[in-house]
């Protein structure tokens, strides 16, 4: 453990100075370390698992950013599912923040990047902030779905700027 320990420390030092792209693979680095450590000290990475106060990134093929998906913790559970509480999703359009996602509690598949929760959910888009329970999301479609309950609310901006259109 205290490899580990050591590990992080020094991958934060060296992330400091590098680009977003070159934190990722980074990143994947460590975590190919990490695993093979634990491998020869016959410990198990994988399920069971904790992470507390995470970030991961979300690139597209030509390495622009997707989405952020933000977590207070994290626990890996059998079949590439991961448990995660205190969830924040930040989904971007050409560089910008287009609409966050919050929810208390979701489960999260590594394999197919899709996220479903029975949980609230909060989204606020600028305009507008919609409200509800449950929903899917996946990220690679970038398509987010509320299941229950969902209530839409204008803000005072957007009530403001509908208000010359004809329908």
């Amino acid at each position: 453990m205290l490899k580990f320990i050591v590990l992080t420390g020094v991958l934060r030092a060296l992330l400091v100075d590098i680009s977003p792209m070159k934190r990722v693979v980074f990143k994947i680095l460590a975590l190919v370390c990490v695993c093979g450590m634990a491998s020869a000290q016959n410990m198990d990475m994988g399920t069971g698992m904790e992470i507390y106060g995470f970030r991961v990134p979300d690139y597209d093929e030509q390495g622009e950013l997707r989405a952020q998906l933000y977590g207070g913790h994290a626990k890996v559970l059998e079949g590439g599912e991961v448990e995660i509480t205190n969830l924040k999703i930040e989904m971007y359009r050409d560089g910008e923040v287009v609409m966050t996602v919050f929810s208390p509690h979701c489960f999260f598949n590594m394999e197919t990047r899709q996220a479903r929760s029975e949980s609230r959910v909060l989204i606020d888009s600028g305009m507008m902030t919609i409200v509800g329970r449950g929903f899917t999301w996946s990220a690679e479609a970038g398509r987010f779905e509320i299941l229950h309950d969902s209530k839409v609310l204008v803000k005072e901006a957007a009530q403001s700027e509908m208000r010359g259109l004809e329908l």
